[in-house]
């Protein structure tokens, strides 16, 4: 008779490990889809802001410190440059498609003169 075992990739652990909370999170159902719509300062060292959670549409009220405020600023700026990225590729693949829809149509001799005059309204 023979035993199927399962082999780890990597040993175990003997420590859990530390799970590190993202810097954006809505308290109210943990998801990373929260963004400041308000902020202002709150004296020298601290922030208030107003945030909204784009899962569960929660509002959130909160005070941060300089230093958190800063991780808020770097962590913004990080999924701005992905969704820039994002768009940027989706952009690209749209381009693409159009040249090859025209390359297309031009091969089949469906596009002519015509469909490039100025037409008066």
């Amino acid at each position: 008779m023979f035993r199927l075992t399962r082999r780890r990739s990597r040993p175990r652990s003997r420590t859990p490990a530390l799970r590190t909370r993202p810097v954006l999170a809505c308290p109210a159902c943990g998801s990373d889809r929260i963004c400041p719509i308000e902020w202002a300062p709150a004296g020298d060292h601290h922030w208030w802001l107003v945030l909204r959670c784009g899962e569960c549409q929660s509002w959130v009220q909160a005070t941060v410190g300089n230093e958190q405020a800063a991780a808020l600023d770097v962590e913004l700026d990080r999924r701005q440059a992905e969704i820039a990225a994002a768009l940027a590729t989706l952009e690209a693949e749209r381009r693409a498609a159009d040249v090859e829809a025209f390359a297309t149509a031009s091969e089949l001799d469906l596009v002519d003169a015509d469909d490039f005059a100025c037409r008066a309204r």
